[in-house]
């Protein structure tokens, strides 16, 4: 009951964040595909793609999904945004190994992690970043 009218209260914003990551992560593979045609290596590529993808989420987040508080100095949501966003990739990784172990299906245990991730990301910038 409680998760529905959350749900039906921040629809549109959801679907914002959720628009935001979609596009995030394919400029992050876009980026990342570029450098690593250029031979810099695997990490040097992900890294700068996902670096990418983190300011392309920031960006957006802060000025279209979310409405920050204007208390707060940019300097100071970055870092935390980093935060949140290295937590949620840590859960990410934790659920996918659990739950691959588990099942044995990368495949499922991907959309799990990626799920889990997704909900501290949405809710950590929600309540600790932007709305309040």
């Amino acid at each position: 009951m409680i998760f529905r009218s959350f749900l039906k209260k921040n629809k549109i914003q959801i679907l914002k964040f959720g628009l935001v990551g979609l596009g995030s992560n394919i400029l992050n593979f876009c980026v990342y595909s570029i450098i690593y045609n250029f031979n810099l290596g695997i990490n040097v590529a992900s890294f700068i793609g996902y670096s990418c993808g983190l300011m392309n989420s920031f960006y957006f987040s802060d000025n279209w999904v979310f409405a920050r508080s204007g208390n707060k100095k940019t300097n100071y949501v970055l870092f935390l945004f980093v935060v949140i966003y290295f937590i949620g990739g840590l859960e990410m990784t934790l659920i996918i190994n659990f739950i691959d172990k588990l099942i044995q299906n990368h495949k499922i245990a991907w959309i799990c992690g990626a799920f889990v991730a997704a909900m501290n990301n949405y809710l950590c910038s929600k309540y600790l970043l932007f709305d309040n």
